[in-house]
């Protein structure tokens, strides 16, 4: 699997948190019902560490994600995440095991309603891709509020499909 389009996007991700002082990064936006780049930071980042965890043995569940408030409120913490997810997916192998994913959306309220889904490692790994971009879209929106679109370019939370649409269409 070519790994390059999960790095893009995490190195823009990452480039942008680098630019950004810790009031922008925290900043609670009205946009977007009171959330700070820094909470959508930590959403993301926390998917592909669930998902690349060496501790999950043949599942994935979201759901788990240690919701580390350290993650969105300190962009050191943050970069240091984003190169071990980078260096992680540099170690990947080739091999895409089946696995289940597992998650609590029939019945949220009950402890013992887990809803399983088979899938594969490298579709999660390519969901949480895509979750990045979404994600991206809505911190774009956040930078939008704090008049900071000039720190990322104008493909910074699209999708690469749209992407390549939008070329053709040129």
């Amino acid at each position: 699997m070519n790994l390059e389009p999960q790095k893009k996007v995490l190195l823009n991700l990452k480039d942008l948190i680098e630019k950004l002082d810790p009031q922008s990064f925290t900043q609670k936006n009205k946009t977007l019902f009171g959330a700070s780049i820094g909470e959508h930071f930590r959403h993301i980042v926390e998917f592909y560490s669930c998902c690349l965890s060496p501790s999950f043995d043949a599942e994935v569940n979201y759901d788990l994600r240690r919701r580390d408030k350290k993650l969105e409120l300190d962009i050191q913490e943050g970069i240091s995440t984003i190169d071990q997810i980078l260096k992680t997916l540099h170690l990947l192998k080739e091999k895409d095991d089946k696995i289940m994913l597992m998650n609590n959306c029939l019945e949220p309220e009950k402890e013992d309603s887990k809803n399983k889904i088979q899938t594969s490692f490298f579709r999660e790994l390519t969901y949480c891709m895509d979750h990045c971009i979404h994600h991206q879209s809505l911190i774009k929106i956040a930078l939008l509020e704090q008049e900071l679109t000039h720190l990322v370019d104008e493909n910074f939370g699209v999708a690469f499909s749209t992407q390549k649409h939008r070329n053709q269409c040129a």
